[in-house]
C-alpha cells in the first residue's frame, strides 16, 4: 500500500483524465490544483506506513552499524516525504513563485524533498553493504541496481533536464520513473517484513537432526562375533 501511495501521480493522471504526465510532480500538489490535498494525504499516509515497517526490517536484517544506517536514513526518508507534503511547493504548473514568502516556501519544501530521496538512497546502499555476505541475494541485487538507476541515473536526468533544458517533458518522466524505483524499493522493504525467520544464516539455530541422520551407520553399530 505504501509503495502504491507513493506513487499517487498515478492517481492524478487518472483523475485529470489520463492528461498531465508532462508536470512536474512536486507541482501536482501545490494549493489550487485539483487533486493537491489527495496527494499531499497519500505521502503523510505513506511516510507513516514505511514507519510501521522498520522495526520488522531492522529486527531482521544482520546486526551492524550498516542495518542501523539502513534504517534510520529509511526514518529520515519517511519524515521527511511528510514534511515535503505538509509544506508544498507554493505554485502550481506555470505559475511564477518569486515573492518572498513563496521562495521560503520553495525552498523549505525543495530542501525536505532533497533529505527525503538522499537518505532514502543511504539507507538502500546500507541495506546492500548489509546483506553483502549474508544476502538474501535478491535483495542485495536490488538495492544495488535500484541505488544506481533509480538514484543516480534518473535522479541526474532529472536534475539536468528540469534545471539545465527546456525538455521539460524529458525531465517529468525521468522524475516519474525514479519514483517507480522509490515504490519498488518500499515494496522490497515490506517483503523484508513479512519474512518468517532473520535474514542472516549465522543466527539461526541448527535444524535438529531427523531420525534417519541420528541412526548410527551400520558401519559404526556392527560387532565381530567371530
Amino acid at each position: 500500500m505504501a509503495a502504491l501511495l507513493y506513487a499517487n501521480f498515478i492517481l492524478d493522471w487518472i483523475l485529470r483524465g489520463f492528461e498531465g504526465m508532462d508536470l512536474v510532480v512536486s507541482t501536482l500538489g501545490a494549493p489550487g490544483e485539483p487533486h493537491a490535498v489527495a496527494l499531499r494525504v497519500t505521502d503523510v499516509v505513506c511516510g507513516v506506513l514505511v514507519l510501521a515497517l522498520l522495526p520488522r526490517v531492522r529486527s531482521l536484517l544482520p546486526p551492524g552499524p550498516w542495518r542501523e544506517v539502513a534504517v534510520w536514513g529509511t526514518v529520515v526518508f519517511a519524515i521527511g516525504a511528510a514534511a515535503a507534503a505538509a509544506v508544498p511547493t507554493p505554485c502550481g504548473p506555470g505559475e511564477t513563485c518569486d515573492a518572498p514568502r513563496q521562495l521560503v516556501q520553495s525552498l523549505i519544501h525543495n530542501g525536505a524533498s532533497l533529505v527525503s530521496e538522499g537518505a532514502l538512497f543511504v539507507g538502500m546502499a546500507a541495506v546492500w553493504r548489509a546483506t553483502h555476505a549474508t544476502g538474501p541475494v535478491w535483495l542485495r541485487r536490488v538495492a544495488f541496481w535500484d541505488f544506481w538507476i533509480g538514484g543516480v541515473v534518473f535522479t541526474s536526468l532529472f536534475a539536468y533536464f528540469g534545471y539545465f533544458s527546456d525538455a521539460m517533458w524529458i525531465a517529468s518522466a525521468a522524475q516519474r520513473i525514479h519514483i517507480l524505483f522509490v515504490s519498488a524499493w518500499i515494496v522490497c522493504l515490506g517483503v523484508v517484513a513479512a519474512h518468517p525467520h532473520h535474514l542472516d544464516p549465522s543466527s539461526r539455530p541448527e535444524r535438529p537432526a531427523g531420525p534417519d541422520e541420528q541412526r548410527p551407520a551400520a558401519s559404526e553399530t556392527r560387532t565381530d562375533d567371530r
